[in-house]
């Protein structure tokens, strides 16, 4: 903008029809310098109406909804005007809808009102506005302090708060935030700023912020239910305590118990072959992790015994394979990102929000390559919550496992603990209601096929009831067998499963790589023994502990191709 261009903009009307000339208090960059804090004063006085409206028109889209949650008192209010702002401004229409203006009109019967404007621009960091109205910005941070969420003069201390934490949330996290919320029967998904999400609540009474800034002794503040879902996000855990510690100094209560938060890191060095441990939660093997632990593997004397005679050519042996080309159907849900829901909040002692998996992908699609190959049916999800997870699987088997196919495989990607796999919404989902539903699913459709179940996920101890059950639709007294059955964990109880944030999970990796070189060889018993030999040394090498476990239920040798005749004597 031109120093004409500027005179012209800052020379306006005000309401009452004088001339105001607003360089008088908004002042170029070079002259900031010389203004004090003790000018404080008669700056604020020279803040009106006219120059609030003035200051309205330079803001950015997303810097005016924060100035509106912080500045207005009914969150109703606030939320229709930004309902609409959103809707025009953010969408490229008419930016200025006089938010600020409307608000000063209604605030000026307050003494404080002119503080509690520029305490909210300091807030936001508009610093550009400050040096305008003659100020210096790093004064006037001292002064206000806006990076201390327990410091404010003026403007509601939960709702800087919770602006702070509307700055720290990425859009994944908002994404996240907005899925929880829906399990609480609360519909977020049209705001595209946290700040709008935050006043829904308020409007819902799901938290409660009363005005404390007046002077209102009486006020209280009710945010826990936020807090604790706030909790459940990765790096967020320190914004739901001081939530927490806002909320009891507004209520003069004594703090509360907060969680507390502990990781038992573990890092490998991604530069050098020798293994080092860091800070990082997950495995980081080196660049060529992976064909590193092929060779050591290929290099362990695992010995490739050869198929005898009475697999083949006992028929009571071997489960048959029925058609080659189509062996049957392998069901993958890979569980990546994790959100807290209604149910996990309330049903969980988990003090510690669920990670994203980074490196599952590759897991995943290794499995669908490799299953693939097989002459497998290959159908992939991610990030089911606990109701879709368990209806896919009983609409994959209902509608997707042919009458000709010889086996059924699914694969859980996922958090886990003791006997249980997490959905997407942080709920765990007990695997013998899993094998419950593949039992009566098949047994309905009169397939008596193998089934195998790889699950990749720790299974740490967990003194927690079961919470999820899943009631049975078969008719009264039936009796579950959970014959046929083939289950892999990638680790025995109470260890964990370690994954690479790039390459994916030892465990997968392994088997992935050994079924493909042994599945014309080996019966899946067998090489899965291998697998837990295999990952057993390679975490031993490691000094991690992860043993693969499984239990089987099987009563014949189970292929997962027609073995080659060469390898029959």
């Amino acid at each position: 903008m031109t120093s004409h261009q500027h005179q012209c903009y800052l020379s306006n009307c005000n309401s009452e029809g004088y001339v105001v000339n607003y360089t008088k208090m908004l002042c170029s960059d070079a002259r900031i310098r010389s203004v004090r804090l003790d000018s404080l004063p008669e700056i604020v006085r020279s803040i009106t109406v006219d120059v609030i409206a003035q200051i309205e028109k330079e803001l950015d889209a997303y810097d005016l909804v924060s100035l509106v949650f912080l500045l207005y008192d009914v969150p109703d209010t606030a939320l229709q005007r930004l309902i609409v702002h959103q809707r025009v401004a953010l969408d490229g229409g008419e930016k200025n809808l006089n938010l600020l203006y409307d608000w000063a009109q209604h605030a000026q019967t307050r003494p404080t009102w002119k503080y509690e404007f520029l305490e909210a621009l300091v807030i936001c960091q508009l610093l550009s506005i400050l040096k305008k109205l003659g100020l210096n910005p790093h004064s006037i941070q001292k002064h206000y302090l806006p990076d201390n969420i327990h410091v404010t003069a003026h403007i509601n201390p939960m709702k800087k708060a919770l602006y702070k934490l509307s700055e720290n949330i990425t859009k994944s996290n908002l994404d996240k935030l907005q899925k929880t919320l829906k399990t609480y029967e609360f519909d977020t998904t049209e705001y595209k700023t946290c700040e709008l999400v935050f006043l829904e609540l308020m409007c819902k009474k799901f938290i409660t912020i009363d005005n404390v800034n007046y002077g209102k002794n009486s006020a209280k503040c009710q945010i826990e239910a936020l807090a604790k879902i706030i909790h459940n996000f990765p790096g967020l855990q320190k914004f739901a305590n001081e939530l927490r510690e806002i909320q009891d100094r507004i209520n003069n209560e004594p703090k509360s118990n907060k969680p507390e938060t502990s990781t038992s890191p573990v890092k490998f060095d991604s530069t050098s072959s020798e293994i080092e441990f860091g800070d990082s939660e997950e495995v980081n093997l080196t660049v060529a992790a992976f064909n590193d632990l092929f060779n050591y593997l290929d290099n362990m004397n695992i010995k490739d015994d050869s198929i005898q005679k009475s697999d083949t050519n006992r028929l009571d042996g071997v489960y048959a394979i029925k058609n080659p080309k189509r062996v049957g159907v392998c069901y993958i849900i890979n569980q990546e990102d994790f959100h807290p829901s209604k149910e996990s909040i309330q049903n969980s002692i988990q003090s510690e929000p669920l990670e994203k998996r980074y490196g599952s992908n590759m897991d995943k699609l290794v499995l669908e390559k490799t299953m693939e190959s097989l002459n497998f049916e290959v159908i992939s999800h991610r990030n089911l919550d606990h109701v879709k997870m368990l209806d896919y699987i009983q609409n994959i088997i209902q509608y997707r496992v042919h009458p000709d196919d010889s086996m059924f495989m699914l694969c859980i990607l996922s958090h886990g603990v003791r006997g249980h796999v997490y959905a997407a919404n942080s709920v765990k989902v007990n695997i013998d209601d899993i094998q419950r539903l593949l039992d009566e699913g098949l047994q309905q459709r009169q397939l008596e096929i193998p089934k195998i179940m790889i699950l990749e996920a720790c299974q740490v101890n967990n003194d927690e009831e079961p919470r999820l059950k899943l009631v049975a639709d078969g008719p009264s007294g039936y009796y579950l067998k959970k014959l046929n059955f083939l289950v892999y964990w990638a680790t025995a109880p109470e260890l964990e499963a370690y994954r690479d944030t790039e390459k994916g999970s030892i465990f997968i990796q392994i088997l992935c790589h050994l079924i493909k070189k042994h599945a014309k060889h080996e019966h899946l018993y067998d090489i899965f023994t291998k697998v837990t030999d295999g990952v057993a040394k390679i975490c031993s090498k490691l000094e991690r502990d992860q043993v693969p476990i499984f239990k089987s239920t099987l009563r014949k040798k189970l292929y997962l191709q027609i073995p080659e005749k060469s390898n029959i004597n």
